[in-house]
């Protein structure tokens, strides 16, 4: 990874972890759209390389699917809530920054491993990218699919009333 490379992913983790700082509304029109933001950005530096060999396949099968099980998790314990008004607000946590920077991490090991295992795994920044857009791609409709229950619960408490 070039030194641009590594400045530009540290500032876009600083930026994303920011954005799980800050309280958000949950929109359906813009949950996706930090997910295209990365992945464009991915695609942009050269996406990914398409593996030669079994063992580069399952490294990025495996890094995909790692990314996945990280943006449920981070779904599921992303704090949501209604406003007064009626809006649906969303706030991470100290567990859901701790678990994108696990991924990040885990990214890096898996192309350590592929290192010392002689896999020429062709990955990259890009891929970094991508994995971390389908984190938050993942995240974002778990987080989106709860609010739609809180509002459903919501009404139905209201009505029981």
């Amino acid at each position: 990874m070039s030194p641009i490379e590594l400045i530009a992913l540290l500032a876009l983790t600083g930026w994303a972890i920011y954005k799980q700082t800050v309280i958000t509304e949950v929109t359906a029109s813009g949950r996706f759209k930090m997910a295209i933001i990365y992945a464009a950005v991915g695609l942009a530096v050269g996406g990914f390389a398409m593996p030669h060999t079994a063992g580069a396949a399952a490294l990025l099968i495996g890094g995909f699917a790692l990314s996945a099980v990280i943006g449920l998790a981070r779904g599921h314990y992303t704090k949501i809530w209604i406003t007064e008004d009626g809006r649906t607000m969303r706030k991470g946590t100290a567990l859901t920054i701790a678990l994108f920077l696990a991924l990040v991490a885990a990214k890096f090991a898996l192309g350590t491993l592929a290192y010392f295992l002689h896999i020429n795994d062709g990955a990259g920044f890009g891929e970094i990218l991508f994995m971390i857009a389908i984190m938050i791609a993942v995240q974002a409709q778990i987080v989106f699919t709860r609010t739609q229950a809180l509002h459903t619960d919501a009404r139905q408490l209201a009505h029981s009333l």
